[in-house]
């Protein structure tokens, strides 16, 4: 029964898609796409966003933590700041994946093939 997914391995995954149920820690990830940063660049990037995204320092400490937690960033102290990373770099395929489908006026996001599934449609992906 090699379709069905290990238990842990269920936990791991419902962790990191619920971490990124948050449009602020969406933008925390897309920022990072560009390479690691402080969580005072991240405020700076994302607190002139006048969106849910926009993050404040009282509260980005809270996004961070839960990203770190669900193992989608990591970080590290670099004198008094630290410094963030993706230790998930793969997230932002999926990014590119729905992004191409919603740019494709008339397609479904859940027919299209999005070149990173081998060419097969998303929702075949398993």
């Amino acid at each position: 029964m090699s379709d069905i997914i290990k238990p842990a391995q269920l936990q791991r995954e419902t962790a990191i898609f619920k971490a990124l149920s948050s449009e602020a820690r969406l933008a925390i990830i897309y920022a990072l796409k560009g390479g690691e940063k402080s969580a005072g660049e991240l405020v700076e990037m994302l607190g002139t966003l006048e969106c849910a995204c926009s993050v404040e320092r009282t509260n980005i400490s809270k996004h961070l933590s839960v990203l770190k937690e669900a193992g989608i960033v990591t970080c590290r102290d670099e004198g008094l700041k630290r410094i963030y990373s993706l230790e998930l770099p793969c997230l932002t395929s999926i990014f590119d994946c729905v992004g191409a489908a919603l740019a494709s006026p008339g397609i479904s996001a859940v027919t299209k093939p999005c070149g990173r599934c081998g060419g097969n449609p998303c929702k075949e992906e398993k």
